[in-house]
């Protein structure tokens, strides 16, 4: 039902229509009221006088009335109310009349008051909203049982969402961390081993001594007729033998005449930082270590050794076990 419909049957029942930032109706008691049946009979409302008094709060009773007769909440109730009249006082202020169907006519006077003119009474059959309520209520709760199961779905699908990107997260930012704070193995925290090729500097005297047979001779002669408390001289044989924490691959110098000059190159990186790092540790152990770079771009460290073609392969299994896992021979 209309809402000036409900406003006039308001005021028909309760003799009293109170209208915020309008005024106050009043209908005379000794007033006839046609009834539902004599609606083709149009009888003036000459019992409804208006005052123009000031309003300032909906009557309670009329927000009820409008709920109970449209099926809406009555905070929907009073909202369709203030619209109404907001929209009825809007056409007051340009001048323009304003209809309220079964009560009357209100136009504003010069004097800024409202001048009010009956109208003709309204009969109308009241429709009774709660015989309506079951099977609105019903059509209306059916949806809302899938809601909290959707909801639910809804959440979990976030909720799993969430804690696999902060696992993707995670495990990138562990994985960048690994990779920048990466240090190569250093002969400190490799195991021990012996090297066997740890005394290459001992001349081969075997060998000199078959290439020059006439100073054999004299060499045992010499040995023969040293005294014997004199102090031999020191032979290379008698240093100890090296470990890997001296490095003494990195130190090797052939003193064969086929012997070659060769970079055995423990490192290429792009990275300088890594690469300082490095030559600076392997500077410390005071090894031979060279260090070569390229455009800021590209830096390469090699140990320069003298060597056999035949002892490279000793010479580059031995770096390998003590400086890097891969090296590389350069001519």
């Amino acid at each position: 039902m209309k809402l000036p419909l409900l406003l006039s049957q308001f005021l028909y029942q309760t003799k009293k229509l109170d209208l915020p930032g309008i005024g106050s109706f009043s209908l005379d008691p000794s007033a006839v009221i046609p009834e539902a049946g004599d609606r083709h009979m149009q009888t003036p409302a000459s019992g409804i006088t208006f005052k123009n008094i000031s309003i300032k709060t909906p009557d309670e009773a009329l927000v009820q009335f409008i709920k109970d007769h449209t099926g809406k909440m009555k905070p929907l109730a009073a909202a369709d109310l203030d619209f109404y009249l907001t929209t009825g006082k809007q056409l007051l202020n340009i001048g323009k009349p304003f209809y309220i169907e079964g009560i009357g006519t209100l136009i504003k006077n010069n004097e800024g008051k409202f001048d009010f003119t009956p109208g003709e009474y309204v009969t109308t059959r009241l429709e009774d909203i709660s015989e309506k309520k079951p099977a609105t209520q019903s059509f209306e709760e059916a949806p809302r049982e899938y809601e909290p199961t959707s909801n639910n779905v809804r959440q979990g699908l976030l909720l799993f969402g969430l804690v696999a990107g902060l696992i993707l997260i995670g495990w990138g930012g562990y994985y960048l961390y690994k990779r920048n704070t990466y240090v190569e193995p250093t002969a400190e925290t490799r195991p021990a081993k012996t090297i066997p090729e740890s005394t290459p500097q001992q001349p081969d005297t075997t060998k000199t001594q078959s290439q020059n047979p006439a100073t054999q001779p004299a060499t045992t002669q010499q040995a023969a007729t040293q005294p014997s408390d004199t102090k031999p001289a020191a032979t290379p044989t008698q240093q100890p033998a090296a470990t890997p924490t001296q490095q003494p691959a990195a130190n090797i110098v052939s003193t064969s005449p086929d012997a070659t000059l060769y970079k055995f190159v423990i490192l290429r990186t792009e990275n300088k930082g890594h690469a300082l790092r490095r030559y600076n540790q392997l500077l410390g152990f005071q090894l031979n270590i060279r260090m070569d770079q390229k455009d800021s771009t590209y830096f390469k460290l090699y140990f320069p050794i003298i060597a056999t073609v035949r002892d490279t392969t000793h010479i580059k299994d031995s770096l390998a076990d003590v400086y890097a896992a891969h090296v590389v021979i350069e001519h």
